[in-house]
């Protein structure tokens, strides 16, 4: 019994923390469309940020309430990265085939890889530290200026402005109407206490689900706690592939995924240093890898198919293969 009231405020605070985080980000949605920021330029920082919000939260939670909890970190921030790929961009190269333009494949795709291949240097003996957990994060905010001119410098066709709809960048329909602004003040307000309240609750129960289930506590952060964080991002992309919205797609799976970089880990490192097990810089080896089957495979398919680079149903069923074998041994 005591197993089952443990699953289930795991499952509620999950729920709640997502929900948190949607309002939160409506409210930041509606200041941004108030000051007349265009929708372009909300979707490539705002959606970005606010998917991966969850987990940034969950981690900051787990650096100052969890005895171990360092080691949930180390795992949801990877986890998290996991899925964004594997079941994120997985299922939805399933769902319909995703043609990237050059400003993704060749702008935030290159800053994330680049950004990966920062952080595998970072953790090579085996620690993160204060000072590059610093510069994760001026990194991060870096990347989100260069992206942010990119987004008001875009010249967008019909067919572009088409895609870039905030109602499909989240989980539930982000209002777009006329909202009084107490009605902002008070979604904003009551979205941060379920953020940071769930958060805080779900670094309390991760010791003790820990030993319901008998799996470390690094393991639980890299499956189930990874897994319940990338709700909103598996949400948006498979709500953008159902659509037809392939371009943002990609946009939002790696603007979320550098997010998870640079602040699931950056702002975690600033509290305490990460200690990476042989069993994490393995998982992040396995990422690296897993992102270059999907580059390799965007450009092959381009070169076969004579197309602009393309994820084709194919592909898309052998990145969710992956995630799911690596899934199972991680479990069994």
């Amino acid at each position: 019994m005591n197993i089952l009231v443990d699953v289930l405020i795991i499952v509620v605070s999950l729920s709640l923390l997502i929900l948190g985080a949607e309002w939160l980000l409506q409210g930041a949605v509606i200041f941004a469309r108030k000051k007349k920021i265009s929708d372009l330029v909300i979707a490539s920082t705002l959606i970005a940020f606010g998917t991966g919000l969850p987990t940034i939260a969950v981690n900051i939670a787990m650096m100052c309430f969890s005895s171990n909890g360092a080691d949930v970190v180390v795992g949801n921030a990877l986890g998290t990265n996991f899925v964004n790929v594997g079941l994120g961009l997985g299922i939805s190269a399933l769902i319909v085939a995703i043609n990237t333009k050059y400003q993704v494949f060749e702008k935030e795709l290159t800053i994330f890889l680049a950004l990966s291949a920062v952080l595998t240097g970072f953790v090579f003996d085996g620690t993160l530290g204060r000072i590059e957990g610093l510069f994760l994060l001026l990194v991060y905010i870096i990347t989100l200026y260069i992206l942010y001119q990119y987004a008001k410098r875009e010249k967008l066709g019909d067919d572009d402005m088409n895609q870039v709809e905030l109602n499909t960048s989240t989980i539930s329909s982000t209002a777009t109407e006329e909202i009084s602004l107490w009605t902002v003040y008070a979604r904003v307000f009551v979205g941060m206490i379920f953020l940071v309240g769930f958060s805080v609750l779900l670094a309390f129960m991760t010791e003790r689900f820990s030993r319901d289930f008998g799996i470390s506590e690094y393991v639980l952060g890299l499956t189930i706690i990874g897994i319940g964080t990338s709700l909103p991002m598996i949400v948006t992309s498979v709500r953008s592939a159902f659509k037809g919205y392939t371009d943002i797609i990609l946009g939002n799976i790696f603007g979320s995924t550098i997010a998870n970089i640079g602040l699931g880990l950056g702002i975690p490192a600033l509290i305490a240093p990460l200690m990476f097990t042989k069993g994490a810089t393995d998982d992040l080896y396995l990422f690296n890898l897993l992102n270059i089957v999907v580059i390799f495979s965007i450009l092959t398919e381009g070169k076969i198919l004579g197309k602009n680079k393309i994820l084709t149903k194919p592909v898309g069923f052998f990145i969710l293969i992956c995630y799911l074998v690596y899934l199972y041994f991680k479990l069994f």
